[in-house]
């Protein structure tokens, strides 16, 4: 064979197979223009008033959040702001069901709490966590769930174990631990876990919901494990005193109250920038440990850095020049500047990852 009967041969190779690509558009085609073809199929909600167990239930809201699917698109269907009031979580958890498309880890907590919105002796607690692989931080969340005494868990993620936890954990320490070791199974490092306090079953006008109301560190188990089995016991107790908070502040026009350990960053961090030592611990409370400091997600970096930048400029007001005032208004503008690069960071954290 010469070199031109060859290229002839391969030129005729790689051509591209016109009857094929003819083929699929026909079949395309048809597909679009049949009428009777069967509806996709439409999860059915699951009976939550029906008698039985409370395990039983919490399974059936589980196989309803694995009929959705995860969502590999890469984009959202939903609005997955977490920052919202109860009211508007629970709209658009109904309205997750009324479409029935593919979500991911937070949809499925909008989805878990409006399924269970009328078991009020289930207790449900947000709980996010933070690994590593690689190098690469990833984030995730789930709905923690009390009941009796037992903590267990709903959600959804690439892999079960990451998500669902049945009813059967003594403590929120224990729930945690478990999910420690499904990471390590993921070949994950689990670096930090952050705990809010139980959802509402009574929806107020703006109800504020408090998604980190407690973070920890992971390196260190066992003070890991101790604060969070403390918060378990105490978090209905912490909940009745947040929304009593949220509520003076909504009257008196004012924020909702920082959890405790995001104000003690935030008033160190005061403290640092004007110079003034931070407050010695407390040494009436004994020589307990204190719990890790809180590391907070790029929406409370925002909202801290807003807030400190209103008190910097609220204190100086008084006795700065023109001058120093723009200046002020300058580095919150930088500060906030600089956070919104950081969250732009391709290794910055993200819910879609896990």
């Amino acid at each position: 064979m010469s070199v031109d009967d060859e290229a002839r041969a391969s030129d005729v190779e790689n051509a591209p197979p016109d009857d094929a690509d003819a083929e699929l558009e026909a079949a395309i085609a048809a597909i679009r223009g049949n009428k009777d073809l069967p509806r996709p199929p439409y999860p059915t909600l699951p009976n939550m008033n029906a008698p039985a167990p409370m395990s039983a239930k919490v399974a059936a809201v589980q196989a309803y959040v694995e009929k959705l699917s995860y969502n590999f698109t890469g984009v959202n269907y939903f609005d997955v702001r977490k920052h919202r009031p109860m009211g508007r979580i629970l709209e658009t958890g109904r309205e997750i069901t009324r479409q029935a498309l593919p979500i991911k880890c937070v949809e499925a907590v909008f989805v878990g709490a409006y399924l269970t919105q009328g078991l009020k002796e289930l207790e449900r607690v947000p709980l996010s966590f933070r690994s590593q692989i690689d190098g690469v931080t990833y984030k995730h969340i789930v709905l923690a769930l009390k009941h009796n005494s037992k903590w267990g868990s709903i959600g959804l993620s690439r892999r079960r174990e990451l998500y669902y936890k049945d009813l059967v954990y003594d403590s929120l320490a224990e729930l945690f631990l478990e999910y420690k070791r499904s990471y390590e199974r993921v070949f994950h490092s689990l670096r930090r876990v952050k705990v809010g306090l139980p959802l509402p079953h009574e929806v107020h006008a703006g109800e504020v919901i408090c998604w980190g109301y407690v973070s920890v560190k992971c390196l260190d188990v066992a003070v890991a494990s101790q604060a969070l089995a403390d918060h378990g016991r105490s978090c209905h107790r912490l909940a009745d005193q947040w929304r009593v908070d949220c509520k003076k502040a909504k009257e008196l026009g004012q924020k909702p109250p920082l959890p405790p350990q995001q104000q003690k960053k935030l008033e160190a961090r005061k403290a640092k920038k004007d110079g003034a030592p931070a407050a010695p611990p407390d040494s009436s409370k004994g020589s307990k440990a204190e719990p890790p400091p809180v590391e907070s997600d790029s929406s409370d970096d925002e909202r801290n850095a807003a807030e400190a930048a209103e008190a910097d400029t609220a204190d100086k007001a008084s006795g700065e020049a023109p001058a120093d005032k723009d200046r002020v208004v300058a580095s919150a503008a930088d500060q906030m500047a600089a956070i919104r690069a950081e969250d732009n960071q391709p290794n910055r954290p993200s819910f879609l990852a896990v």
